[in-house]
C-alpha cells in the first residue's frame, strides 16, 4: 500500500510540475530545433490533427442519431476505430466509445459494452464523462443481476448534478432484490435531487406502483 501511495503521488508530483512547466518545456523544444518557422510549422500541425478529429467526431454523432440502422452502427464503429488509431490523443477518441457501448448493449454484448465505458474512465480526464460512464456501466450490471457490483459502481460517483440518477438507479436495483421499503427511499431521495420543478413522469410511476403495493 505505501508502495502505491509513493507511485500515486509521483504521478501527481509530475502533474503538477507538467501544468507549471510542460507548455514551456515544449514551446523551447521546438524553438530549439526549428526555430521560429518550425514553432508555427508544429502548432499547424497540432491544430489540423484536432480538426481532423473534430470532423470525423462529427460524422459519428450524425450516423449515431439514428442507431436501428445497421448501415450507421457499422459507420460509428469504423470511425470510432479510426479515432483510437490515429486520433488517441485527443478527447474524441474517448468519447466515441460512448456511442460504441450503445450499439454493443443494444446487441445484448453486455461484456463489449462494458468494455468500451471502462476505457471511458480509464482514458478520459473529464468526471462528468467519468459519470456518465459509470451510471452506464452499472446499469448494464444491473441488467445482469450483478447488484453488488452496480451498487459498487454507482458509489463511484460522487457529483451532485448525477444524484438523481443515481438514487433512480439504486432504488431500480433495490426494487429488482424486492427491497422496497429501501427501494422507496431511494426513489425519494432522486426525485428531492432533482428538484421539485424536474418533471420525470417514469419516477413518479415507479414511487406510486410502490405505495400501491
Amino acid at each position: 500500500m505505501s508502495e502505491l501511495k509513493t507511485e500515486e503521488e509521483q504521478i501527481e508530483a509530475f502533474k503538477n510540475w507538467w501544468k507549471k512547466n510542460g507548455t514551456s518545456l515544449v514551446l523551447a523544444v521546438a524553438v530549439g530545433v526549428g526555430g521560429y518557422f518550425g514553432l508555427q510549422a508544429w502548432q499547424n500541425s497540432q491544430a489540423n490533427h484536432i480538426s481532423e478529429a473534430s470532423s470525423l467526431y462529427q460524422n459519428l454523432t450524425e450516423a449515431a442519431a439514428d442507431l436501428d440502422k445497421e448501415e450507421n452502427q457499422k459507420t460509428v464503429r469504423f470511425i470510432a476505430q479510426q479515432l483510437a488509431d490515429d486520433y488517441d490523443d485527443t478527447g474524441y477518441a474517448v468519447f466515441s466509445q460512448l456511442f460504441v457501448a450503445r450499439i454493443d448493449a443494444q446487441a445484448g454484448d453486455y461484456d463489449a459494452a462494458e468494455s468500451a465505458l471502462s476505457k471511458v474512465v480509464e482514458q478520459s480526464e473529464d468526471a462528468s464523462f467519468d459519470a456518465v460512464a459509470n451510471i452506464r456501466i452499472a446499469r448494464l450490471q444491473a441488467e445482469q443481476e450483478k447488484y453488488d457490483a452496480a451498487m459498487t459502481t454507482l458509489s463511484a460517483v460522487s457529483q451532485a448534478e448525477f444524484a438523481g440518477q443515481v438514487e433512480e438507479l439504486r432504488g431500480d436495483i433495490l426494487l429488482a432484490q424486492g427491497k422496497r421499503k429501501q427501494a422507496r427511499e431511494a426513489y425519494e431521495s432522486a426525485a428531492a435531487a432533482m428538484g421539485e420543478d424536474a418533471q420525470h413522469p417514469l419516477l413518479e410511476i415507479k414511487m406510486k406502483d410502490l405505495v400501491k403495493g
